[in-house]
């Protein structure tokens, strides 16, 4: 069972507006995720009518939400017939995607399924929330005319941001990393854009747990929940559930990057001390690194770095790559400490599946080290066996993150 599929109690009630509503998301969500599916199917798995359905899919396909496609042969059909199938139209609609993580922003237009028609990145020089969002702006005019979109093409804009979000409101309450607070995030896109429709906005690591949920859902189905973790400027793991209606993490943003791991350490940016994203995090990682590089060690580093007080974690990457035993020491502590943070995650949410997106990770030897590391915390009579994964290179960048966030709304407010 996955996100669009619903007991019938989810869908019964005096309220048939509301009741309509339920069965036109739950059935459509069930053609976006199993399609090309049958009527009969649909049926079955929601529990509701045949003439239910058939309504609804009609007016679907009417407004070109889903279309008809025929199925070679279905195995058991009476005399041998052809049966229809359903499937998303993946040209019905259109969504941009906003997405802010660490200091790299994106923004894309993208089709019903997905598939990115046009995209800018690039990452954050001024870090003041006023530039930020007029980047936003001024990439969201340039994606729609790449992609030969208007403003009314776009069914709904998703906007992932890193820190504490009032999804309902549309605003940010707190940002540590940039010190942001208190921001009307959807007013002001509105405002610059003067786009009229949809805006969502969306902790980041949140917004990327529904980009799994939705395009790779398959891989995760199997499991009754997953935790999405996010390691950047922050670090964030939501958890989120396959088998209920429940949407977004149950855990809220899932602020993994502010937990204590010693009360007299290193200080956050949060005004505490000791924080896991003041050890594990890509920016402690490049402070560490920097360091180093001041006391006239990490010679590699030195040597591949344009700007010596600016390293990228590429750079920093490829000097553990190349040899540089300062660098390789300080990601092999940060490691360590993500390793146990990642065990007591594991250890007390339980999820099925652990999904840790994270440049560091895109090392093989150091997925080996973390993974070596987390196992002396796992094993215990306590755990069950979560299956560790981490997030591949492109899967999840793009912006694909908002987009999927936008399609969320849409699968659950069909109109």
């Amino acid at each position: 069972m996955v996100r669009g599929e619903r007991n019938m109690q989810f869908l019964k009630g005096n309220n048939l507006p509301r009741v309509k509503s339920s069965n036109q998301s739950a059935i459509l969500r069930m053609i976006y995720y199993y399609g090309p599916i049958q009527r009969a199917e649909i049926a079955e798995r929601l529990e509701l009518t045949l003439p239910t359905i058939t309504t609804n899919i009609n007016k679907m396909l009417e407004e070109g939400l889903v279309r008809q496609v025929n199925a070679a042969h279905i195995s058991g059909a009476a005399n041998g017939r052809r049966a229809a199938l359903l499937e998303i139209n993946a040209g019905s609609e259109f969504f941009v995607g906003v997405e802010l993580v660490g200091e790299q922003w994106s923004v894309c237009v993208a089709d019903f399924c997905g598939q990115i028609l046009s995209s800018r990145c690039g990452e954050v020089r001024d870090k003041s929330y006023e530039a930020v969002m007029r980047q936003f702006a001024d990439s969201y005019a340039e994606c729609l005319a790449e992609s030969r979109k208007r403003p009314e093409d776009i069914c709904g804009v998703g906007i992932g941001l890193p820190g504490l979000i009032d999804r309902e409101n549309g605003t940010l309450w707190k940002n540590s990393t940039f010190q942001w607070s208190n921001k009307k995030v959807r007013q002001d896109f509105a405002a610059l854009t003067g786009y009229r429709g949809r805006i969502t906005v969306e902790n980041n690591a949140t917004a990327r747990g529904i980009s799994a949920q939705i395009f790779h859902w398959k891989e995760l189905a199997r499991g009754r929940s997953f935790a999405y973790m996010l390691v950047a400027s922050g670090i964030a793991c939501p958890v989120f559930l396959n088998n209920s209606g429940y949407r977004g993490s149950v855990v809220g943003t899932g602020e993994a990057g502010h937990m204590v791991i010693d009360p007299h350490g290193r200080s956050c940016n949060c005004g505490n001390r000791g924080c896991l994203e003041a050890y594990a995090s890509e920016r402690s990682i490049i402070n560490e690194c920097i360091n180093e590089m001041h006391q006239e060690r990490a010679v590699t580093l030195s040597r591949l770095c344009v700007d010596s007080e600016r390293p990228t974690m590429e750079e920093i990457l490829r000097a553990q790559q190349e040899g540089d035993r300062d660098v390789g020491r300080v990601i092999e502590e940060a490691i360590y400490i993500l390793a146990i943070a990642m065990s007591n995650i594991i250890n007390f949410t339980r999820p099925d599946t652990m999904l840790v997106d994270c440049k560091l990770f895109t090392s093989m030897n150091n997925r080996n080290l973390l993974l070596n590391k987390s196992k002396s915390a796992l094993c215990n009579p306590t755990f069950y066996g979560a299956d560790i994964r981490f997030a591949e290179a492109g899967n999840f960048a793009n912006a694909l993150g908002g987009v999927a966030v936008a399609i969320d709304e849409k699968l659950e407010n069909v109109e």
